[in-house]
């Protein structure tokens, strides 16, 4: 029994230290026009993360992809090699260190460090999400990270919502072709 309960407490001893990686957000509202800061985070990695790759899915009609800035947490001693493509609506951000070692990496990186900053502006009002897809984690070694979980966040802008289609519109020539045939 005891041997029982102490393989729990190991469990959940591992457990409480999961990489996560999430956005988080400058404010809890905003109001049109204002520029939304989103922030994304690594939290509880603590053995050197030498890069990552992920796409950033938003709505473009109601938030504007404004600019990127990568964090410094991957570049001890060398330069990393950062890129953004836009693409529609997702966002494809990368950077990655291909020179220092991991514990140079694990010294500047913090069990928790901003990755990158996304600044959007809010074009409308609502409740719009901002979600992390494709997610590759590196270590120093060129090994994926795969123990990790994802926390997308919603974006609260106040005031009217972006307009969606209206019904009557999208139902128009279906209603005009019934209309024809009888």
């Amino acid at each position: 029994m005891k041997k029982l309960i102490a393989l729990f407490a190991l469990c959940i001893a591992f457990s409480s230290q999961a990489t996560v990686i999430k956005i988080e957000l400058d404010k809890t509202q905003y109001q049109k026009d204002d520029l939304v800061q989103a922030q994304i985070r690594l939290q509880g990695y603590t053995d050197g993360l030498a890069g990552f790759k992920l796409d950033l899915s938003y709505w473009a009609a109601a938030l504007g992809f404004e600019s990127v800035t990568f964090g410094p947490h991957f570049t001890a001693f060398t330069t990393s090699t950062s890129d953004v493509l836009k693409t529609g609506s997702i966002l494809t951000l990368s950077d990655m260190n291909y020179l220092d070692f991991d514990y140079e990496l694990a010294a500047m990186q913090n069990a928790d460090f901003v990755a990158a900053t996304v600044i959007f502006k809010a074009l409308g009002g609502g409740m719009h999400k901002l979600t992390l897809s494709n997610i590759e984690l590196t270590d120093a070694l060129g090994l994926e990270v795969k123990d990790f979980t994802a926390e997308n966040a919603l974006v609260n802008v106040a005031g009217p919502a972006v307009p969606a289609p209206a019904t009557a519109l999208l139902l128009l020539p279906a209603l005009l072709l019934l209309r024809r045939r009888s």
